[in-house]
């Protein structure tokens, strides 16, 4: 007969630091035994409005990429297994599109007559010109060619070192759920306890300046200058960090907004 897996209990433990902006929550949809266990990890993202003495105005921010990065102790991700966001390198699909264009060209007919004059066996030029048949313009259509590439972006993507990444492809940031209705990947237990961590953090460069309490115009321009643009995100991170109690977690230029702990010990039999 063969013994079935002992079961044991994991524990999900949380640290928030920009709640508003995104949080992970590790799980195991199926339960865990001393061989191995599905993880599961639900992502959500939203807008975060901040504010502070310094400013003026408060600014609403989102996410259009963070990166989900797990750190495992007494157990690994089992290699076999399939994980979320897996995908083979693919060829490029592309097509010809063809383009007609209409040009209008002026056509001038065949004949033409030029006015002279003789005078004392001379002939000379009056300068009048003819044109006998008249003219016309001519509808002339031309074909242009342009080759289109067919690529498609996934808005989660499993990368190396036990990482994984989400992007905005349809919007300019990303809100909602993104990952939870299927399986992250299969922990492999080696010794006992396990723990598993989960970090989804973010840069400088990830973050969308949504709204900002002043005219449209004033948003737009900044949109309009990458300059100014980066120079206000480094200005938003730097604050989003100061308010973070996660900041000694992450190094210099990431915030870490939020950690998701799952541990458990399999008890011996007496």
């Amino acid at each position: 007969m063969v013994k079935k897996p002992k079961p044991f209990a994991l524990e999900q433990i949380a640290q928030h630091g920009c709640a508003d902006l995104l949080e992970v929550v590790l799980f195991a949809p199926q339960g865990a035994n001393e061989h191995d266990f599905v993880l599961g990890a639900d992502v959500r993202f939203g807008t975060m409005l901040l504010s502070s003495d310094d400013w003026s105005k408060s600014v609403e921010v989102g996410l259009a990429r963070a990166t989900l990065s797990l750190d495992f102790s007494g157990c690994e991700i089992d290699p076999a297994a399939h994980r979320l966001g897996d995908q083979k390198p693919s060829s490029v699909k592309t097509h010809v599109q063809l383009t007609q264009v209409k040009n209008k060209e002026a056509h001038v007919g065949a004949k033409t007559s030029f006015g002279a004059t003789n005078r004392g066996g001379m002939v000379k030029p009056t300068g009048a010109l003819s044109l006998g048949a008249g003219a016309a313009l001519d509808n002339k259509v031309t074909t242009k060619e342009t080759q289109v590439s067919d690529i498609s972006e996934l808005p989660v993507v499993s990368m190396s070192g036990n990482r994984w990444r989400f992007s905005a492809v349809a919007q300019a940031y990303m809100h909602s759920r993104y990952s939870g209705d299927e399986a992250l990947c299969r922990i492999k237990i080696k010794t006992s306890p396990v723990s598993v961590e989960g970090r989804l953090s973010f840069q400088p460069k990830d973050i969308c300046i949504v709204d900002v309490e002043t005219p449209p115009a004033f948003l737009d321009r900044l949109r309009s200058s990458p300059n100014k643009t980066a120079i206000a995100k480094l200005l938003l991170l730097k604050h989003l960090r100061e308010i973070n109690p996660l900041t000694e977690k992450a190094d210099a230029g990431v915030v870490i907004g939020c950690v998701s702990t799952l541990r458990g010990e399999i008890k011996s039999e007496d």
